[in-house]
């Protein structure tokens, strides 16, 4: 009956070897790993009806409807002046897909996109994904574990660990999109190869 009981308890994870394993606590997820980093496409590029300087985005990040087919999200983006529209079209982009929707003057905006800008920031370049990189690609850092993405980054300490990712962001001096931490460069990579700025060296990503 003793050993009966204590298979019993071991099966309910009570007890013994079994108790430990279970209360082992699990390892928090690395700040890089929780930021859903996903290659899409610009569709189409309007202006903001209420802001000079934004632009109305409609970007495929890999987001399917009921009906299988595509489901764009909606990108406002502060882009007007600094690339022309139409150059916007048909670019393979890099988005953050996992923030919080927000309304920038009146439309949702339910994904950002990541560009790289000199120190005036006069001068910004979205970064180049390969054009091979299917839509909605969760996008790696290279040397470190598979990113482990968020639902969505809406708490306090999920919007602190952002943060603390996009001031990590740069472009290095060979071009390729890299997260720097304790002086450690790690390259942000697709399947079909590295993450670039098209000309910006050493410059901000954000």
């Amino acid at each position: 009956d003793k050993k009966q009981n204590a298979q019993q308890q071991r099966s309910r994870g009570g007890g013994g070897r079994g108790q430990k394993q279970q209360s082992k606590p699990q390892e928090p997820v690395e700040d890089a790993r929780r930021v859903a980093l996903r290659a899409a496409t610009i569709l189409s590029v309007l202006p903001h009806p209420e802001a000079d300087s934004l632009l109305v985005c409609e970007v495929d990040c890999g987001d399917k409807g009921d009906d299988g087919g595509t489901q764009p999200r909606t990108v406002v983006a502060g882009l007007a002046g600094k690339i022309p529209a139409e150059d916007l079209v048909g670019q393979k982009v890099v988005t953050v897909t996992n923030l919080k929707p927000a309304k920038m003057r009146g439309i949702m905006s339910t994904a950002m996109l990541l560009a790289a800008s000199d120190e005036s920031d006069e001068k910004v370049e979205l970064l180049k994904v390969p054009e091979s990189v299917p839509n909605g690609e969760l996008l790696q850092f290279e040397g470190k574990e598979p990113s482990q993405p968020d639902e969505m980054l809406k708490s306090k300490g999920a919007l602190k660990a952002w943060e603390r990712v996009k001031a990590c962001l740069q472009s290095s001096k060979d071009g390729d999109a890299i997260y720097v931490s304790a002086e450690e460069a790690f390259r942000m990579t697709s399947s079909a190869g590295p993450i670039k700025t098209e000309t910006l060296r050493e410059a901000v990503i954000q």
